[in-house]
């Protein structure tokens, strides 16, 4: 079972470091790892298109009416970290042009459409560790390490090497992802595609 606290010491392993046994620890890795933890996490969540945080669903229309554009304002979904894509039910393949909005009135984001159906495609913010894909895990503990590197060890070059290490697990990550997601109709084989 993958807990915050195997996340952090994987991450000071890569740096050489002793483990903690907790982040209430009152020492300089336990408030460094305090600091970092949850802007990294929504970070590397950004950064790829991970499948255990993909979410589809219809957005909430905020505005009956279009504006003078021609757009409908949606609720930003909350829980969005990473808007991937917008679309209607009835063309869930094909992407809708959108833009991102401030509204002073609710104090949040919006996304203004030019569909009066629009569902959205996005990546969620995840705060519960067991529902984290092993390659995210790697990838997160690598990024980890890499912004603590030189407040903890003082050693720009362990960062660089680190931060290699993090463009690979990455790069390993979404190859592993293309296949997980990757569909084929059931019928058809490779042979029978090119006949």
């Amino acid at each position: 079972m993958i807990s915050k606290i195997t996340i952090c010491n994987l991450a000071l392993a890569q740096l050489g470091q002793a483990p903690i046994s907790s982040l209430d620890q009152e020492d300089e890795k336990a408030r460094r790892l305090n600091l970092f933890y949850e802007p990294v996490r929504d970070e590397v969540l950004r950064t790829h298109n991970w499948a255990f945080a993909g979410v589809s669903e219809p957005l909430a229309l905020l505005e009956k009416e279009a504006d003078s554009e021609g757009l409908f304002t949606y609720k930003y979904p909350v829980e969005s970290l990473f808007i991937r894509r917008v679309f209607e039910s009835k063309a869930p393949h094909c992407a809708l042009p959108f833009k991102e909005r401030f509204r002073a009135d609710l104090h949040s984001r919006a996304l203004a459409v030019s569909s009066r159906a629009a569902y959205a495609e996005y990546t969620r913010r995840i705060t519960d560790e067991n529902l984290f894909d092993p390659a995210f895990v790697k990838s997160f503990s690598l990024a980890l390490a890499c912004d603590l590197a030189v407040a903890l060890t003082g050693d720009a070059q362990l960062a660089s090497q680190i931060l290699q290490k993090y463009t690979l697990s990455l790069d390993e990550a979404r190859r592993s992802n293309m296949t997980e997601n990757f569909l084929q109709a059931p019928s058809e084989d490779a042979f029978s595609g090119v006949r």
